[in-house]
């Protein structure tokens, strides 16, 4: 089973274009005491398990033409799970969801378990 591996320094934004930090500003802002997610506020405690996955597009060349020139490359979609409750938050870059990650990793206090690709953020076993 693979866990987040916790960082020491608080991830910033320096890499993310003006859209990843409007989209960031209007669904995701991390604190120390909780995270909020499309409003909805998550203490770190609850947070048990972090699941990632690429969101699908159709084969061919419309999902083509959708992945590469209207959404500009893959997305991805994050999983922030507190028992029985979740939040998602959907069709985020590779850097939105790197950034959701670190911003877990370094405020996370407890073994957040994490189920995704694993070049996205350090785990450990």
């Amino acid at each position: 089973m693979a866990y987040l591996q916790r960082i020491n320094y608080r991830p910033n934004t320096d890499n993310l274009n003006d859209a990843e930090k409007n989209y960031l500003a209007q669904h995701f802002e991390a604190y120390g005491a909780e995270i909020v997610i499309n409003g909805q506020p998550i203490a770190w405690q609850l947070i048990d398990t972090v699941e990632v996955a690429k969101a699908a597009r159709a084969s061919g060349v419309s999902g083509w033409i959708v992945k590469k020139l209207v959404m500009g490359g893959d997305r991805y979609h994050v999983g922030i799970y507190c028992g029985r409750d979740e939040a998602v938050l959907i069709n985020v870059t590779l850097n939105v969801a790197q950034y959701i990650l670190k911003n877990i990793a370094y405020y996370g206090g407890q073994s957040i378990t994490y189920t995704g690709p694993a070049d996205l953020v350090g785990v450990t076993e």
